[in-house]
């Protein structure tokens, strides 16, 4: 059985993975340019699912009489054993009553996202490279002898909710199997996360004044809400400026 949204898209019957009635999850609400283009994200719950249809309370926000109607993309996310869950959907119904709900149709299939394999996103700034108290990495008979680590400024390549990959001159001390403590601003603030190198990347171009290093963040990642936020936003961004 299939159901045909307010936007005449045909899609499944409600999936059983979709949290029970009363379960918690987030919806993500795009505000247009005119309200500052900002990437909401928004706790709610489940109120009713069932023959193709999921109802939440609907989340109030500063705009939200002046955004919200049928026909609405909304991204829901909810977390499981598995992972976080993500589904789009597009809000068929905008039901008026004690606890204002919206009435939501699927228009995407469910995916589990997991943080290491978030896209990583190019962005642009620096951060810094402090070297961990008595962690050398791995190290071979005959390697030279390590320079002297003090912190050091690296530029970024690309960013994700589970890692980096970051520009460093050539013959820093940074090396695979390293752990670094990375410390840099996001929108919000600043984040101060250890992660490890996990692949060194000599300079494609040739012309062997850096490396690349590609981070993975250790987990706990205490910022990782705060990523993945700034990843997304960074995507809908560098979308706006590949339009035509």
């Amino acid at each position: 059985m299939a159901r045909r949204t307010t936007a005449g898209v045909v899609t499944p019957t409600s999936p059983a993975q979709w949290p029970a009635v009363n379960g918690r999850l987030r919806v993500r609400v795009q505000l247009p340019d005119a309200l500052g283009g900002e990437l909401l994200e928004l706790p709610t719950r489940v109120e009713d699912s069932g023959e193709g249809r999921l109802v939440v309370a609907a989340p109030g926000f500063s705009g939200d009489l002046h955004v919200v109607a049928p026909g609405m993309p909304v991204t829901v996310l909810w977390a499981t054993d598995r992972g976080q869950m993500r589904q789009d959907f597009l809000i068929a119904e905008i039901v008026r009553r004690r606890v204002p709900s919206w009435d939501l149709a699927p228009c995407g299939e469910v995916s589990v996202q997991q943080r290491r394999r978030f896209v990583r996103v190019p962005v642009t700034g620096n951060l810094r490279l402090h070297p961990v108290p008595g962690d050398r990495g791995r190290s071979a008979p005959g390697d030279p002898a390590p320079v002297a680590e003090q912190p050091l400024t690296a530029a970024f390549v690309d960013l994700s909710e589970g890692g980096a990959c970051v520009r460093v001159q050539r013959g820093s001390w940074p090396a695979q199997g390293r752990a670094v403590r990375t410390v840099f601003e996001i929108g919000d603030g600043p984040v101060d996360q250890l992660a490890d190198v996990v692949r060194l990347v000599p300079d494609a171009a040739g012309t062997g004044e850096h490396d690349d290093l590609v981070l993975s963040f250790v987990e706990p990642v205490a910022a990782a809400d705060r990523l993945r936020r700034h990843v997304m936003q960074e995507q809908i961004r560098n979308r706006r400026r590949e339009a035509p």
